[in-house]
């Protein structure tokens, strides 16, 4: 029988992933190499980070590229169709692949989690999306659209909230919290009155807000009113973005799985607790499972599963 496989590959903004799956879905191969978000790092490098996981995973396996019957690229922003076109154009330089598949990274996230392409998946980490996919096969997809006009409940949503509170507790416009001491360390600062020139700075931007949130949790579970506030707010705001794809695909009344990713909800905090009630309200037979494989390995079974 012809052996037949299929590279998977999960590109971001710090990272690139390409994983080699067999026909049974058993993984061959895997490979990480740099960035290859190209709005962050520029086409260049993200095709660069791209033709180096793609080979190297191909090499690892001492395969190449006519040996796979389809490729699938997970990426931020990939459903739109000028990214799709972008996206094409650099694979085509690196290789000729019998069959490219090209999706958002939330929708390689949700066939990674849960096996095929039927549930939700939520995932806040320094940005937040909902996405989800019903028994028909229609599609939904909420937030995700950057930390200026989006990203409502994520790492760097809970950052922000938590910088803004300190500084309405210095000024005497807002209670005291126990952020203030945290956030000052965290950042090396003697007085909160240094914050601004910190955080204006061009070298401080959306990770370094992001990495405030643990500090947020940290608080809470010190039973600081004010941090648990913000993280009630945030999960509250993630429950909205979630349901939203829940109700807008008619799966209210359905059975099915829902994945919880990133680090602001792998926390299992006040954050996770309200995604978790908001869904239980929308969806009452949804049922939050832990993922079976990464957004790379759905990249690959959703070239398995599907082609254009």
């Amino acid at each position: 029988m012809t052996k037949r496989f299929f590279l998977g590959v999960d590109g971001g903004g710090t990272k690139t992933a390409a994983v080699l799956i067999d026909r049974h879905g058993h993984e061959i191969a895997r490979i990480v190499s740099g960035p290859s978000n190209f709005y962050s790092v520029g086409r260049a490098v993200a095709e660069a980070s791209l033709r180096e996981a793609i080979f190297q995973a191909l090499s690892s396996a001492n395969l190449t590229a006519t040996d796979v019957s389809a490729i699938g690229l997970g990426m931020a922003g990939a459903d739109r169709p000028g990214d799709r076109q972008v996206l094409r154009a650099m694979l085509s330089r690196i290789a000729h692949f019998s069959r490219v598949v090209i999706a958002n990274d939330a929708e390689t996230a949700l066939v990674g989690g849960i096996g095929r392409r039927y549930g939700a998946v939520l995932i806040a980490g320094t940005g937040a999306i909902a996405y989800g996919v019903n028994a028909r096969g229609e599609t939904r997809r909420a937030d995700g659209w950057g930390y200026l006009v989006g990203d409502e409940g994520s790492a760097h949503w809970i950052g922000l909230q938590a910088l803004r509170a300190v500084m309405r507790a210095y000024d005497g416009r807002g209670p005291a919290t126990a952020l203030q001491d945290r956030l000052a360390s965290h950042l090396g600062l003697s007085d909160v009155s240094a914050f601004v020139m910190h955080v204006y700075a061009a070298d401080f931007g959306v990770p370094q807000l992001a990495a405030l949130a643990p500090l947020v949790s940290q608080a809470a579970q010190d039973e600081d009113a004010l941090a648990q506030d913000i993280l009630r707010e945030a999960g509250r705001r993630l429950g909205i973005t979630l349901s939203t794809v829940i109700r807008g695909l008619d799966m209210t009344q359905e059975a099915f799985k829902v994945l919880l990713l990133g680090g602001v909800l792998r926390a299992r905090d006040l954050v996770r607790e309200s995604v978790v009630n908001a869904l239980a309200a929308a969806a009452p037979r949804a049922q939050v499972i832990e993922p079976r494989h990464d957004a790379a390995v759905g990249a690959a079974l959703l070239a398995q599963q599907t082609g254009e």
